[in-house]
């Protein structure tokens, strides 16, 4: 393995460890006083001012389209769409299920191709499906221990990321400056959870100072770090290798769940989120071997 490919599965594999290790900090913080929604809207909103900075000295240049912003700003509604109901669902089930069930995502693109776009999924995927489709069942606790808003939550926050990698698929066509986008994406997001959390009576600047502490380490590692690690990580080993090592995202927020949270993890529930795990690891796969066969016919 080249020193590039090397630096490049070093940078994905934190890159999860950080987007895995996230989840769980923003879980403490509601014990501050912090609450989903809000955690959402600090997760878009304070990034700004150095999303700002960085667009100024990478491209200050750049002017982006009527088009492109609003390429940007439905990227925006996608993705704090799927922020507000993720970080939602930690209220209600533990960071390491619902990153789990989010991570389901892969699965939802590629039945989402499959009606849509008449794209045939292949043998892999299609066992891939079953078998995250088994786990998710297994997730599901009918003895009431697990609760059915949680899983809901997460489960539609997998969706609203799966709608944000179809358009951003479409973005790329004609791509923006990376933190021009970025910028463009969390201001949106920003607006979108600002108007939610007034609705909602969420907003709240009350928080305890540890609370104030993890929600900014939140914020500035998903939206900036874990961004740009996986950014230049995906540049090295290509997006289907990052994929596969980005499994690790869901493993990392189960154990550290575990260890910072207490919380309870059966073999029900260690059955269900391997099995989720296997069949995004077949999708992944199934990625990888296409793209390989489509280099040798070229």
């Amino acid at each position: 393995m080249r020193k590039n490919q090397i630096s490049g599965v070093i940078f994905v594999f934190l890159s999860a460890v950080i987007f895995g290790f996230t989840p769980v900090l923003a879980a403490i913080s509601y014990q501050g006083g912090n609450n989903g929604i809000n955690m959402a809207f600090l997760r878009a909103f304070l990034p700004i001012p150095v999303l700002l900075l960085l667009w100024f000295f990478t491209a200050r240049k750049s002017i982006p389209s009527r088009r492109q912003v609003g390429t940007g700003v439905i990227l925006g509604g996608l993705l704090f769409g799927c922020t507000l109901l993720l970080y939602s669902s930690y209220a209600y089930i533990s960071p390491g299920i619902a990153t789990t069930l989010h991570f389901m995502y892969p699965l939802y693109v590629v039945l989402f191709n499959a009606i849509f776009r008449r794209q045939k999924p292949g043998m892999i995927r299609i066992v891939g499906m079953v078998l995250g489709l088994i786990g998710a069942a297994l997730l599901v606790d009918l003895g009431g221990s697990t609760d059915p808003v949680g899983l809901l939550l997460a489960f539609l926050s997998g969706i609203f990321y799966a709608a944000y990698i179809l358009v951003l698929q479409k973005e790329s066509a004609a791509p923006m400056p990376l933190y021009q986008l970025m910028t463009i994406v969390s201001a949106a997001g920003a607006v979108l959870c600002a108007v939610v959390g007034l609705a909602m009576g969420k907003l709240t600047v009350a928080l305890t100072a540890p609370a104030w502490g993890y929600a900014v380490c939140v914020a500035m590692l998903t939206a900036i770090v874990g961004c740009v690690l996986f950014q230049a990580g995906v540049r090295r080993v290509g997006d289907a290798n990052a994929a596969i090592f980005s499994l690790l995202e869901p493993l990392t927020s189960i154990v550290f769940g575990v260890l910072l949270l207490h919380d309870l993890f059966s073999l029900q529930k260690g059955l269900g989120c391997g099995l989720i795990l296997l069949g995004l690891l077949c999708t992944s796969c199934a990625d990888l071997v296409k793209k390989k066969e489509a280099v040798k016919k070229a």
